[in-house]
C-alpha cells in the first residue's frame, strides 16, 4: 500500500478560533450597568429581543452583553445601527452606544 501525503487540511491550529457556521460572536454594550435594567420589558430584555442570540450572557456592571447570533445577512456594523435606533429603553441610552465583533477569548465584563 502506497504512502499518501496530506495537502488538503486546514491544520486546526490551536489557540485559533475557527467559525464552522454562520455565527459570530460579538459585545453589545449598553454604556451602563444592566445589573437592575432586568425583568419584563426591561433594558436587557429589549436589547436580547431586538438580536435573537442563540446564546448570550449579561455580566459585570459594565453593560457588556456577550452573545452568539445568526452572522447570515447582519454584521456587528449593522448591529450597531440597529441598538442606536433603539434610543432610550428603560432609561438606559442607546443612541451611542455599539456593537462589536469579538474572538472569544476577548470577551471581557470590565
Amino acid at each position: 500500500m502506497s504512502a499518501v501525503a496530506r495537502v488538503n487540511q486546514d491544520g486546526r491550529d490551536h489557540g485559533v478560533q475557527y467559525q464552522t457556521s454562520d455565527m459570530i460572536a460579538v459585545e453589545i454594550d449598553a454604556g451602563v450597568s444592566l445589573a437592575a435594567k432586568d425583568g419584563i420589558d426591561g433594558a436587557l430584555a429589549q436589547i436580547v429581543s431586538e438580536f435573537s442570540p442563540i446564546i448570550y450572557k449579561s455580566t459585570g456592571t459594565a453593560g457588556k452583553i456577550f452573545a452568539i447570533v445568526h452572522g447570515h445577512g447582519q454584521t456587528a456594523a449593522s448591529m450597531t445601527v440597529r441598538l442606536q435606533n433603539m434610543g432610550t429603553v428603560d432609561g438606559v441610552d442607546l443612541s451611542s452606544q455599539t456593537v462589536v465583533a469579538r474572538d472569544l477569548d476577548a470577551f471581557d465584563a470590565t
